[in-house]
């Protein structure tokens, strides 16, 4: 017998109408209070698909102690390739992924079948995270939002994106698409990648802005930092692997103002050391002209950080938007010198 809260129809011959589908890596801290979120939801028809990537602790006891099916990798694949080896092994026609540190409400699965039933057309759906979160740290509070605003905003279109996170597809639509590039074997951008090959397919994917999930992740500046900078780093990659498809379009959930502040935040690092160096206030000058632009440009988000997080959390994010933009043009940097040295993912 399935133990209590577990979805009825695991363990029979019913077939789900969703299979919520989990790559887990030693995910013991999170992973019981993830699984008892899906199997409180009001939606009943599903079953949940945990794919063990090599845990080295107690991840697959706990899934199967919250009713899931636990499906090892057979060794370290990274999250894009485990996500593959899930669905072989989903029954359902819609497959939902999430994350094993994303707690879902109880009517997200009945929301996003309803979805997918009034659009017949539309091949993938995405929940965004929510912007009320449980770590209030200045770099927590700056991630969560940024991850908040960046797929909230093309809410009504259809994207070339896949936030996997929580991003739900139609079983069908997955198989014919491939599935994930298997060269991926970190977590970083395998979903980006595989947004844009959904979209270059003609499948559609809209978000979902009124589906909120949390996205249980604290960050302090040092993990803040490193995590844009490996992203950066992989964008550029994909940019220039991809490059056929255009050099200059913007097919990734970074804001265009963004894209163009990381050069200028550069370009304001070098007036800044020139200008001192020198004792030029020409050049100081440029460089608060060039701050200023970027702040511009970036009003809407930093908007949102005073709302959620208060005028100090603003004025913080100010200067924090300017050292995470130079790490960010860092990892572009590299990622751009190591692609030409033929570093392709």
């Amino acid at each position: 017998m399935p133990p209590t809260g577990s979805p009825s129809n695991v363990f029979t011959g019913t077939p789900p109408r969703v299979s919520v589908v989990m790559p887990v890596y030693n995910a013991e801290r999170l992973l019981g209070e993830c699984l008892a979120a899906v199997n409180a939801s009001t939606f009943r028809a599903y079953e949940i698909v945990v794919v063990d990537d090599g845990s080295t602790d107690r991840s697959r006891e706990i899934a199967a102690a919250h009713g899931a099916r636990v499906v090892p990798s057979g060794g370290r694949l990274g999250p894009g390739r485990a996500r593959n080896r899930g669905v072989e092994h989903a029954r359902g026609d819609i497959v939902f992924f999430i994350d094993s540190d994303v707690v879902v409400r109880p009517d997200t699965l009945a929301r996003l079948v309803g979805a997918f039933d009034r659009d017949a057309g539309v091949s993938g759906l995405m929940a965004v995270q929510s912007p009320t979160m449980r770590f209030r740290n200045l770099c927590s509070v700056y991630k969560n939002l940024w991850m908040h605003y960046t797929y909230v905003r093309r809410a009504g279109e259809d994207v070339p994106l896949f936030y996997t996170t929580a991003a739900a597809i139609r079983r069908d639509a997955f198989v014919a698409s491939g599935g994930f590039d298997a060269n991926y074997v970190d977590p970083n951008i395998e979903d980006t990648d595989y947004g844009q090959k959904l979209a270059r397919q003609g499948r559609r994917v809209q978000v979902l802005p009124d589906l909120e999930v949390e996205h249980v992740k604290g960050y302090d500046l040092a993990g803040l930092l490193r995590v844009d900078f490996l992203r950066s780093m992989s964008l550029a990659r994909l940019k220039l692997r991809k490059s056929a498809d255009g050099l200059g379009s913007n097919d990734t959930s970074v804001p265009t103002g963004y894209i163009l502040s990381v050069p200028l935040a550069g370009v304001a690092a070098l007036l800044l050391l020139l200008g001192m160096a020198l004792g030029n206030r020409t050049l100081l000058l440029a460089n608060f002209l060039a701050l200023a632009t970027i702040l511009v440009l970036n009003v809407p988000f930093l908007r949102l950080i005073r709302e959620h997080g208060g005028v100090r959390a603003w004025s913080l994010s100010c200067g924090l938007l300017i050292i995470e933009l130079l790490a960010a043009g860092a990892g572009s940097a590299v990622g751009v010198a190591t692609y030409l040295g033929g570093k392709k993912y």
